[in-house]
């Protein structure tokens, strides 16, 4: 079977998902979404928003969704006129901050981050107490493409280098990634299987962990999205070896995609924003809307280039599309996670 039938394209099918901008938008609110432009609930009680809004990140301060979220969220309250406060909810890979947010109020009070593949495929490896049927989307955020990467004194200086070694010790490259079954799990071993290699994969419970490891020297390489590993390349402290995307990172021009190296592979993590299920729809739109103007800010714009967060808007349809083609190839990542 070829490789791009175990592993979901996410970037190509977001470039087919994009309708033109008429399109794309429709229904979209065309002004600034404000505090005066408030939803009146159907039975005219308060205006929403008439409170602050909780997120619930469901990894640890200072990894990429962390970061991505603080970004978005300061940039959002612009727009809906009431702080949004970030909730740092960690465990089980992401579990108990994805359970929090399915199990919380439908009121448009809560709402939080949800990373995929890795909301979706954590139930292959387990019994979760949340399903996707217990979120209602609202608008994607971020696409930050994978990487592979290595201390910057590590003698694997390219992908071959690493392939070369693994074939040599079987077994004995030990990859970090950011849970059994998530994101990073999966990358790897869609990389070891289409390498033919065999390697060790150890999980951390967030991506500073598994950095902070590399950078120790307690793992070989690690698995990781470009935003989580940018800072540290730019210091010098780490290398990367290749990403995982169709084209070359505007911010990293010298590293090569894997595709250039003859591994045809493209993978990385949506970050999206998503709510109870039976949020008001009214309030998805509202929320959905407030997003796509913040993302398009220019302060926010600037701002994301700088930390090398690459923002990807999708509304709540595209979105929801988008899961649609990720659980349609979940049987594939369940043979991935259990072969390990």
């Amino acid at each position: 079977m070829k490789i791009r039938s175990l592993v979901f394209t996410v970037i190509l099918i977001m470039f087919l998902l994009i309708l033109p901008a008429g399109c794309c938008r429709k229904g979209a609110v065309e002004t600034t979404v404000s505090d005066s432009s408030a939803v009146a609930f159907p039975d005219d009680s308060a205006p929403y928003p008439s409170k602050p809004i909780n997120v619930i990140v469901a990894y640890k301060e200072g990894g990429g969704t962390d970061i991505s979220a603080k970004l978005i969220c300061k940039a959002a309250e612009r727009y809906i006129g009431q702080p949004l406060e970030i909730e740092n909810i960690v465990g089980t890979d992401g579990e108990l901050g994805y359970t929090e947010l399915c199990n919380a109020k439908p009121d448009g009070y809560t709402i939080g981050f949800i990373n995929l593949p890795t909301f979706l495929s954590i139930p292959l490896s387990r019994s979760t107490l949340y399903s996707i049927n217990d979120v209602e989307p609202i608008a994607n955020i971020v696409y930050d493409p994978g990487v592979l990467a290595v201390k910057a004194d590590s003698s694997m200086e390219s992908l071959s280098d690493l392939i070369e070694a693994a074939e040599g010790n079987p077994g004995c490259i030990r990859i970090g990634n950011n849970g059994y079954g998530a994101s990073d799990h999966i990358m790897a071993a869609v990389i070891a299987k289409e390498a033919g290699i065999d390697v060790s994969h150890v999980p951390f419970p967030g991506t500073s962990d598994m950095i902070d490891a590399l950078e120790k020297g307690y793992i070989d390489v690690t698995a990781a999205k470009i935003s989580e590993v940018a800072s540290q390349a730019e210091r010098g402290d780490l290398r990367i070896l290749c990403i995982f995307s169709d084209e070359r990172f505007p911010e990293f021009p010298d590293v090569p995609t894997a595709k250039e190296l003859g591994v045809d592979i493209e993978f990385g993590s949506a970050r999206a924003l998503a709510a109870p299920k039976d949020t008001p729809k009214h309030i998805i739109g509202y929320l959905s809307d407030a997003f796509r103007l913040a993302i398009e800010d220019p302060e926010t714009v600037e701002a994301a280039h700088g930390s090398s967060i690459p923002l990807f808007y999708m509304s709540p349809d595209e979105l929801s599309l988008l899961i649609d083609g990720m659980m349609e190839r979940r049987d594939s990542w369940a043979e991935l996670i259990e072969s390990d």
